[in-house]
């Protein structure tokens, strides 16, 4: 009730009310052991649904999330295998195929096939958001076992070749149930060649439109492969021997490679060894870059086992390399290619929601029917977060949004139509409840968010600390020269305007060396132990010499307070040891300062006094300079209010830190702004008149000459958005997103 109520208080109402529909439906659909995909069409628990769902429980819940998985894989099979499905035996009687017609062995209230193995994550998620420590840890000893059998068993009986790759056996087994991949191995089981057994689905009972669906046709296809697994009892070998559906799939496998490194990290929480897992990992990487790339498609492909060729389909499970960490650095850039093109909606395209699971181009293209067209949270959650990995922000970015605003704006559905955002199959969908929770509380909110509003945390600097004291000088520490494997043009002598660009540029490549695949952050507390950082505080002296007016253009002027203010806050959340949040330290930017020249600029003193043209501070009645403050010379004639989306304040909500030079700077400029107006830190909400907004714009709002909703305007991509806010400028309300103040990733 404190949190709601000061969230409030301090501006956040964006997302509170969508947190708690979300949070709802993942309550009203809780059994007690697990969660329902859906309340009518999805009965039972499904096994990838259960991963995702704990992930996003485990933001505001974890004994449910812990029970969740535990639930799933208390009827793992002796052989290690996950089930698809574990059915409830009083809600039987509503779905197709349940357990009369799996006929599993020792009639277990399961199915008979997999799933991709994501659980790993999930543990390991619940273990990184633990509140209670202790019983995350009991948690991880408990489903170790269980996890390592059930990855165990894929490398034992699906990978017949020892190549690292496993197969699936059923297209459900992917989790794409009818996507196009399949249509040709499928198209090889015609129904009259077999004897069908008699069924009737169930699916369409739902209220769900035939034409969102599977069709007949493919379920029959479906059934006659689970036939063949109850004449061959369920035993890997003979399914394999005689199966006509045998799929080296991308998707399936990189989500293993993906959960094998999860595996590995809570191998290493419990102290066990961990050697096979890593071996598995290194193995299924090498194999997917190498055996599944097809260099003339551009992306990565699926191989038929049964056919001995590979699958030339135009699925975004292409792109799951990505997830995986397995694509190197050429194939990355080539899969973002396909990916960021019309085929895939593009960043500037404004006519679709990124990304639809099928090529838009193709004349099988639906952007209705299910996996042959919509947009899936489920998929573009993994993709978003490979993106980020491989420093495709933008388009990451463009994904969270698109992915946060749709369930807002069309409601918690299991999918959306890929071009204007409509809502299909089950309301009330567990895992995209559970995802949004996830990307919301990731994004804006993170741990300990209101730890900063506690004024007992908080300790004071009280004085200035400067950051580039005298006793590390170059000549002094003896150190000379350039920095290591930073080159800046013109960047030699201290009075040059570049060495602020210089500083940044070292402090951009120390963070992206810190930067943990894993967890998706910069990992901050390592980099003081670089050499290459100590090289950083070395250069930093050579600000004292610095003859500021030798900034002549108003170009060079900009750069440098730019480049010299994001420096100065990274170099201080290193320095200071902030763990958490920059507000650990409430006076931080007013306190942590460089000397330059023969003056001192604090991180408040640059962005307020020199970039905002001596502007005060939002919070405070005084200028930061008086009327005989010397550096009063050096302040910026022009406020450009595009500067509030290059600097960076060390919080997640902060835009990318870059460093920006006088030459280009009014082009970075230009796509840093536009880069944060079109970030989840904008959303436009047609059907409630609504436009949820960066603090930064209520903040600011006088620095934005014309108005706020002006500004944001021009920079956003056209498309419905830009178009509806243009025509409900003077009536649209405006809400404003929670600043998170965490550190940045």
């Amino acid at each position: 009730m404190w949190a709601e109520m000061v969230g409030r208080l301090f501006g956040e109402t964006g997302f509170q009310d969508y947190l708690r529909q979300a949070r709802s439906i993942l309550d009203r659909n809780w059994t007690g052991s697990y969660t329902r995909p859906s309340p009518s069409l999805y009965p039972h628990q499904w096994n990838w649904d259960s991963g995702f769902i704990a992930i996003g429980t485990s933001h505001h819940d974890q004994t449910r999330a812990q029970r969740e998985l535990e639930s799933l894989f208390s009827a793992q099979w002796e052989s290690g295998l996950v089930p698809q499905i574990v059915f409830n035996p009083d809600a039987l009687g509503h779905y197709f195929p349940e357990p009369d017609f799996w006929q599993v062995p020792e009639g277990r209230m399961t199915s008979g096939i997999t799933m991709p193995p994501l659980h790993a994550l999930a543990c390991a998620q619940i273990y990184e958001k633990a509140r209670d420590r202790a019983a995350a840890t009991r948690f991880l000893a408990e489903i170790f076992p269980r996890l390592r059998a059930a990855h165990a068993y894929l490398y034992r009986d699906r990978d017949p070749l020892r190549e690292g790759l496993v197969y699936i056996r059923h297209p459900w087994e992917s989790g794409l149930d009818n996507s196009p991949t399949w249509d040709v191995p499928l198209s090889r089981i015609d129904p009259a060649d077999y004897p069908l057994p008699s069924y009737r689905r169930k699916d369409l009972d739902h209220g769900v439109p035939a034409e969102q669906r599977p069709s007949d046709l493919d379920y029959d296809r479906y059934v006659l492969l689970v036939d063949l697994f109850r004449r061959n009892e369920y035993q890997e070998e003979r399914i394999f021997d005689t199966s006509p559906f045998l799929i080296q799939d991308v998707l399936f496998n990189s989500i293993l490679c993906r959960a094998n490194r999860s595996l590995v990290e809570i191998g290493r929480i419990l102290g066990e060894d961990v050697g096979e897992i890593v071996e598995w990992h290194e193995q299924t990487r090498r194999a997917i870059s190498e055996k599944l790339w097809c260099s003339d498609c551009r992306r990565f492909e699926c191989y038929d086992l049964a056919a001995g060729e590979t699958i030339h389909t135009h699925s975004a499970a292409s792109f799951m390399p990505l997830f995986a960490g397995a694509a190197g650095r050429e194939q990355a850039d080539e899969t973002y290619g396909v990916m960021d093109s019309v085929s895939f909606c593009s960043l500037r395209q404004g006519n679709c929601f990124t990304i639809p699971n099928y090529d838009m181009t193709r004349g099988d293209f639906d952007s209705r029917n299910y996996w042959r067209g919509p947009v899936w949270i489920n998929i573009n959650w993994m993709l978003a977060k490979g993106l980020q990995e491989y420093g495709y922000r933008e388009k990451a970015d463009a994904m969270r949004k698109d992915m946060i605003q749709l369930p807002i704006r069309f409601g918690f559905h299991e999918y959306f139509d890929s071009k204007d955002g409509s809502a299909y199959g089950s309301d009330g969908f567990s895992w995209t409840a559970a995802l949004f929770v996830d990307l919301v509380q990731e994004y804006y909110e993170g741990r300990g968010r209101y730890r900063w509003l506690d004024l007992g945390e908080g300790k004071k600097l009280g004085r200035t600390v400067i950051l580039n004291p005298v006793a590390a000088r170059p000549s002094e520490a003896g150190h000379a020269g350039p920095v290591s494997g930073v080159g800046v043009e013109g960047a030699g002598a201290p009075s040059s305007p570049f060495l602020a660009s210089r500083l940044a540029a070292v402090l951009k490549q120390i963070r992206i060396s810190c930067h943990d695949p894993d967890k998706g952050r910069v990992d901050y507390s390592s980099m003081g132990a670089l050499d290459a950082y100590q090289d950083y505080r070395r250069l930093t002296v050579e600000l004292r010499d610095f003859e500021l007016p030798s900034l002549e253009t108003e170009e060079e002027q900009r750069a440098f307070w730019i480049n010299l203010y994001n420096a100065l806050v990274i170099h201080a959340v290193v320095e200071l040891d902030i763990r958490s949040s920059v507000k650990e330290i409430p006076d931080l930017f007013r306190r942590a300062a460089y000397r330059v020249g023969r003056h001192v600029f604090s991180a408040d003193d640059i962005e307020h006094g020199i970039l905002r043209s001596n502007r005060h501070h939002p919070h405070r009645l005084f200028r930061p300079f008086g009327p005989f403050d010397p550096r009063r010379l050096f302040v910026l004639r022009r406020l450009d209010p595009r500067i509030h989306f290059a600097l960076v304040c060390g919080s997640r909500s902060c835009p990318n830190i870059d460093f920006y030079d006088p030459g280009r700077i009014e082009g970075q400029l230009e796509e840093a702004t536009r880069n944060f107006v079109n970030s989840s830190e904008v959303i436009v909400l047609p059907e409630e008149n609504k436009i949820l907004l960066s603090e930064i714009f209520r903040w600011y709002r006088r620095d934005f000459e014309g108005g706020v909703l002006e500004f944001v305007l021009r920079h956003l991509r056209t498309g419905t958005a830009a178009d509806y806010l243009r025509e409900h400028l003077s009536d649209i309300r405006i809400e404003y997103l929670f600043y998170d103040w965490t550190l940045n990733r």
